[in-house]
C-alpha cells in the first residue's frame, strides 16, 4: 500500500496536466489518502479512455497505478477502506 501512497503525487501531477483549471488533482489526492480507491481508479480509466492526450510515459504510469489499485481491492481491500 505504501507505494500507492508514493505514486499518488505523480499521478495527480499528471492528472492536473490534463484537467487544468479544475479540482482534478485535489479530488484525486483526497481519494487515495481516503482509501475511495473505486473513485481513483474512476478518474484513471477516464485519461485512459482518450490516450492520445497523453505524453511520453503517462500512459505506462497511469496503468501501472491502476494495477496497484486493483491488487488494493482484492479480498482484503475492504480491511484498507475503513
Amino acid at each position: 500500500m505504501q507505494i500507492v501512497y508514493a505514486l499518488t503525487p505523480v499521478i495527480a501531477t499528471i492528472i492536473s496536466a490534463h484537467c487544468p483549471g479544475t479540482r482534478a488533482r485535489e479530488e484525486f489526492v483526497r481519494a487515495c489518502v481516503y482509501g475511495e480507491w473505486d473513485e481513483a481508479a474512476c478518474m484513471i480509466e477516464g485519461m485512459l479512455a482518450e490516450p492520445w492526450h497523453l505524453r511520453g510515459h503517462q500512459e505506462a504510469r497511469l496503468r501501472e497505478f491502476l494495477q496497484l489499485l486493483e491488487l488494493n481491492r482484492g479480498p482484503f481491500s475492504s480491511f484498507y477502506n475503513h
